[in-house]
Formats: C-alpha cells, sequence, structure tokens
C-alpha cells in the first residue's frame, strides 16, 4: 500500500475482480488504504455477478452519470485474482456487446485517474492464465512481491537519472549485435509500486522508426514458445528480420504497427532471478533490458496497435554522445 502512493486524505477505488468466496482479499485492500488516511470505495466485478447483471440490463442502464462517479479518485487499486474483463461464459450477442461497452467506458475513466495500480494476487487462477506451474507461480511471485519498496525506488531513480536527457542509446548483446534506439524527447518512467505489480523497472518509448541495428537474445519468449540463441534485426523502427526462420515469419506476417519497437525498459527487482518466460515477471528481473513491439500511447509513444509484445535479454545499455 505505502508503494502504490496511497496517502492520506485521498479517495481511492479498490477495483476487484474476484468472487464472494474470494472478497476477503478486498476487504483488506480497503483496510490498508483506510490505515493510511484515505478513504477506500470497493467496486467488485464478479464473473458470476456480471453474467447476471449484463444478461439482465437494458440499455438504459450504466448511463453517463454512472461513469462520471470515477471522476472522482485520486488512484485506482485494480486487485485481481483471477483475468480481469474475461466473463467465462458466453451471453447473448446483445448481452455481450453491452459488457464489452460498459468495460471499454470504465477503464477509460479509470486510466484518467492520477494513478492506476495493477495488482496481481498469486492465486492458482492466475498462475493458470501465466503458463507456468501453480507452486512456481506462487513462489516466483511471492519472492517478487517480498521487497525493499524503498530501495526499488532508490534503484529505478539512480538508473533513470543515469540516462537523463540522453537522446540516444545503444543495446549491446551477443558477440557483435548492437541495437541503436533515439530517445529524443521521450521520458524514463519509473515502477516502483505504483504501477504494475510485482514492480521493479524504468522504461521509455522511444522514437518509433528511428531504432536501428540488431539485438541478440540466448533465451527468447513469445507467447508461450520458448526460441534459443535469436537475432532479430531491425530498421527504421521495425522488427524487419530474424535469425531464426519461425521468428522471421511471425514477425512479417504481422502489420507494421504491430511489429514496430515501443519500449526499452530495463528490470530491477532482485528478487526476480531466472527467466520463466512470464513476461510480467521476467521484465522486472534485475540486470535485464527488455524491447516491446507495439502499442506505447499509454506512455508517451505514438504507436497504436493492438498488442504489445515483451522480449527480454541481457547486455549492456550505454548512452551514445
Amino acid at each position: 500500500m505505502k508503494a502504490s502512493g496511497v496517502s492520506a486524505g485521498e479517495l481511492i477505488l479498490v477495483h476487484f475482480w474476484g468472487e464472494d468466496s474470494q472478497k476477503d482479499i478486498a476487504n483488506r485492500f480497503a483496510a490498508a488504504v483506510a490505515a493510511q488516511g484515505a478513504t477506500p470505495v470497493l467496486l467488485q466485478q464478479a464473473r458470476s455477478l456480471n453474467r447476471e447483471i449484463f444478461s439482465a440490463a437494458r440499455e438504459s442502464c450504466f448511463d453517463a452519470r454512472y461513469f462520471a462517479l470515477f471522476s472522482q479518485f485520486d488512484a485506482v487499486l485494480d486487485v485481481f485474482a483471477y483475468q480481469p474483463v474475461v466473463l467465462g461464459y458466453e451471453l447473448e450477442e446483445e448481452a455481450m456487446a453491452r459488457y464489452r461497452r460498459y468495460m471499454a467506458q470504465l477503464f477509460r475513466r479509470l486510466v484518467d485517474c492520477r494513478r492506476f495500480t495493477q495488482i496481481r494476487i498469486p492465486t492458482e487462477a492466475n498462475a493458470a492464465e501465466s503458463g507456468l506451474e501453480p507452486e512456481d507461480y506462487l513462489h516466483r511471485m511471492e519472492r517478487a512481491y517480498d521487497v525493499d519498496y524503498d530501495a526499488i525506488r532508490a534503484a529505478c531513480q539512480r538508473e533513470a537519472a543515469r540516462f537523463a536527457g540522453a537522446a540516444r542509446v545503444a543495446i549491446r548483446t551477443g558477440d557483435a549485435c548492437l541495437l541503436q534506439l533515439d530517445l529524443s524527447g521521450r521520458s524514463w518512467l519509473t515502477d516502483a509500486g505504483d504501477g504494475d505489480l510485482p514492480c521493479g523497472e524504468i522504461y521509455i518509448a522511444p522514437v518509433e522508426t528511428a531504432s536501428q541495428g540488431s539485438v541478440f537474445f540466448e533465451d527468447l519468449y513469445w507467447e508461450g514458445t520458448h526460441y534459443r540463441d535469436v537475432t532479430l534485426t531491425v530498421t527504421d523502427g521495425e522488427i524487419s528480420g530474424s535469425s531464426c526462420p519461425e521468428v522471421a515469419r511471425r514477425f512479417a506476417a504481422m502489420p507494421r504497427a504491430e511489429r514496430t519497437v515501443c519500449e526499452l525498459g530495463l528490470g530491477m527487482n532482485p528478487h526476480v532471478t531466472e527467466l520463466c518466460g512470464y513476461p510480467l515477471l521476467d521484465e522486472k528481473m534485475a540486470g535485464t533490458f527488455h524491447i516491446a513491439v507495439g502499442a506505447n500511447t499509454m506512455f508517451g509513444g505514438r504507436n497504436e496497435a493492438a498488442d504489445h509484445v515483451d522480449f527480454v535479454g541481457r547486455g549492456e545499455v550505454e548512452v551514445i554522445a
């Protein structure tokens, strides 16, 4: 709670994705908000209840007055015991369309709050979504959460200061790979507990048309597939080729916006100690960098895309004079 930035006098929405059987999690977050001197408001998104509500809802439900309520919050704690938005149940077409419109309007409001923190609870349901075995997932997540948040924030600030004002950086990987990125006009952001938990990274949106060179990954994980010893070639900001034929084919089949290099990040969490193929954890691993392709408008970029895919590697990131 302290790391998320909640402070006395704020109005905080605890937005909980889970069933009544798990509601004690939400209640404990609400109590922790109050202990910080802030006011908690709890909104539960239970799949079972949302099925009933949106099966019965009419067009007159959830009008502009409802969504206007959310403009009052200083921050949102988006806490999920299972994957958000997914209902796990098919509604009739009209009802499902209404549910999708509700979620789209709700999130447009929520992300406008000054802070929006996503908190994944280490549950078996979230383990299934990660692709890891439940025990392995729980162990990795609990370690990643069990950190000194003040120390991570200080480390993030030091690292961001090291690159502050740099217009260009280079990533050196493998034997002879060099990827250059233009950061002109873009700003570094830090995630030390007030963004996406588990936390620990600094990141920036490079100029979308300017990245050039190549980058090597000893281990490249992509949507459940593990590739070894892969080089990606970047031309005018987009992935233009790869040493791995399958990876090259996958990129070639994607629209340009989806294969555009949209992020450079540096992991800062000392309790993430090995890659496992789950991007939420891998990108936070101390001593790693990650580049991403796809959407970046939510953190200062201009590339509008339907997806955002991170690739995590090891190498040297340095300022270019």
